[in-house]
């Protein structure tokens, strides 16, 4: 299992890297793609140590992704928001992922990439990853 995930992880890194982002990008703007988070929140979404979410955020920012904006009624937060940009970006990404995925997944008839699926969302729901599952 180890040695399939690695080779997925690649792929995904690759199509992510192809739009000119790494995953850690790609995950903020997909959490906020509806609607803004403030950042502390995305950093424990993310499971993220504050000062690297912050690192990321400014780095959004300069590429015109996304902007950090005071929160309306809590002066102390700041909400970060997706900009036209960053929705573009993700679209992107899932639209290579999806040719990525059919190409990595096409030794398996369509049964048995639903029976795969269905076993992995439960490991997901029920087994030891079951915690994960529970920040989305």
């Amino acid at each position: 299992m180890n040695w399939v995930a690695a080779h997925a992880r690649e792929a995904y890194e690759q199509v992510v890297a192809q739009v000119g982002l790494n995953p850690q990008h790609l995950g903020v703007l997909t959490q906020i793609q509806h609607g803004p988070m403030i950042q502390a929140r995305l950093s424990d979404r993310l499971r993220v140590f504050k000062p690297v979410m912050v690192t990321l955020v400014n780095e959004l920012e300069a590429m015109g992704l996304a902007e950090r904006r005071p929160h309306a009624s809590d002066r102390r937060a700041v909400e970060v928001h997706i900009l036209p940009a960053g929705l573009d970006k993700v679209r992107e990404v899932d639209r290579l992922s999806e040719q990525v995925s059919a190409a990595f997944f096409s030794p398996l008839t369509s049964n048995e990439q639903q029976t795969l699926h269905s076993l992995l969302a439960k490991l997901a729901k029920d087994g030891p990853a079951g915690p994960w599952q529970s920040l989305s």
